[in-house]
């Protein structure tokens, strides 16, 4: 069986508390009937509802919609993560305009995958925000005086030189990171647009996969951008 244990359920099976109620309730078995297999049949009942009792409480933890909340970041990432829920639910706006049929089905396939771009969207501004705070935590002026004070070769002077090489591929990763959301923001309206457009029924087959298409090359991108900062985060 390849299937994963979830980590609560794993935790649940081995709990004190779990192995504690199924000790108990045979303990209590065993006094009140006298029977030992009475009493490993009900420790097993209970340690078989308290491990299904907590498979349902993780899908249904694993099912709620992720919070998102662009105020819990600053500008220009907040702009990002709102312009991307504002698109999302201008794109949910068009599908309920839409009549029942294959069109509305696709729309709503492609609808799954700009929820995942907003999702993809949330942890890139994430991590933009984390190359901002990195880079303003180090302080240029105080490094600046040291380099000024301190010859080359002196220890001091090399951290400090160091420490602005880092300040220099922060402020570049964030400047990259910045400048590829611009224009994935970009294609995203572009995208609502022409979702709008095909919702009232402007255009065929062909035009709602060229949509598609167009979204799926959104998403890997976001994709491509949300892993490579993983692996710089990883590094640093």
């Amino acid at each position: 069986m390849s299937r994963r244990l979830e980590p609560t359920v794993f935790l649940a099976m081995i709990s004190p508390i779990t192995v504690g109620l199924v000790v108990g309730v045979a303990a209590l078995t065993l006094i009140v009937s006298g029977s030992w297999i009475a009493a490993v049949a009900m420790g097993l009942g209970v340690w078989f509802g308290r491990v299904a009792l907590s498979r349902a409480i993780a899908k249904r933890v694993s099912g709620l919609e992720r919070r998102i909340d662009p105020f819990a970041l600053r500008e220009p990432w907040r702009f990002f993560v709102r312009d991307a829920l504002s698109a999302r639910q201008r794109f949910a706006d068009a599908l309920h305009d839409a009549e029942d049929g294959p069109l509305r089905t696709r729309l709503v396939e492609i609808e799954a995958q700009l929820t995942h771009a907003v999702e993809v969207t949330w942890d890139v501004a994430l991590r933009g925000q984390q190359l901002t705070d990195a880079r303003r935590r180090i302080d240029l002026v105080a490094l600046e005086r040291t380099l000024g004070s301190s010859p080359e070769g002196d220890p001091r002077h090399t951290a400090a030189q160091a420490q602005k090489d880092s300040h220099a591929r922060l402020a570049q990763r964030e400047d990259d990171t910045r400048e590829r959301l611009e224009i994935l923001d970009a294609r995203m309206g572009e995208t609502i647009t022409r979702a709008g457009e095909l919702a009232t029924r402007t255009g065929g087959a062909i035009a709602i996969e060229e949509l598609a298409g167009q979204v799926d090359g959104m998403v890997s991108e976001l994709d491509s951008l949300r892993i490579a900062l993983d692996e710089v985060g990883n590094d640093t």
